[in-house]
């Protein structure tokens, strides 16, 4: 081995004995990083899987409920167990129809609320606004109605919200304003649908 080649050495081991610690850790750093994402990914994809299970097994318990109070139960020990913000909301909209079919208003608005509030999914908090809209006008919470109609949603839903402000100042007695939402709602469909028709013909008599 000539003078050039020992210094070659000589500059390399320096080198491994200067950096050589931290170009191992690092690399065991960055097989851990990518191999902890593996197993983060895989876990976030087995919860997913878990959470879809269980929720499908709470629609078949739901289903084969004799007593609304069943169903109720059933749903409300889903939604305090469950981790996945998706299914807890959708659990939540599930609370609140077999809520009102027990006649419990209360606990139906309760749960919609919560999902309005802390979902994070739009469409979802969307839903549960306009369904709770729907027991604020039946139960004659106008003012409370309105609120929760000016709330956001998304452009999709423009139609519904229109229809049902409509409703409310239909309700109020406000044939204009009624007049006026229920055009828009038409104008915002793709089509007009049979209960939208009858509604702008009966102001048009009015």
């Amino acid at each position: 081995m000539d003078n050039t080649e020992e210094q070659q050495v000589e500059r390399l081991k320096e080198f491994w004995q200067e950096h050589g610690k931290g170009i191992i850790a690092g690399a065991v750093i960055g097989f851990g990083i990518f191999y902890g994402w593996r197993y983060y990914d895989h876990y976030q994809t087995a919860q997913k899987e878990q959470a879809s299970a269980a929720y499908q097994t709470l629609l078949d318990s739901v289903a084969e409920a004799e007593k609304d109070s069943d169903a109720l139960a059933s749903i409300e020990a889903f939604v305090k167990s469950t981790p996945s913000d998706a299914y807890r909301s959708l659990a939540q909209l599930n609370l609140a129809k077999a809520a009102v079919e027990a006649g419990d208003l209360d606990k139906a608005k309760e749960a919609l609320q919560d999902v309005a509030t802390n979902s994070s999914h739009s469409a979802l908090v969307a839903i549960a606004q306009l369904r709770l809209a729907r027991i604020q006008v039946a139960e004659k919470q106008y003012d409370q109605a309105l609120a929760t109609l000016s709330k956001s949603y998304p452009e999709s839903y423009n139609g519904f919200v229109a229809e049902l402000q409509g409703d409310v100042y239909a309700a109020q007695g406000n044939i204009e304003k009624a007049r006026e939402a229920y055009t828009k709602a038409a104008a915002s469909g793709e089509q007009l649908t049979p209960v939208l028709e009858m509604k702008i013909n009966q102001l048009a008599m009015l």
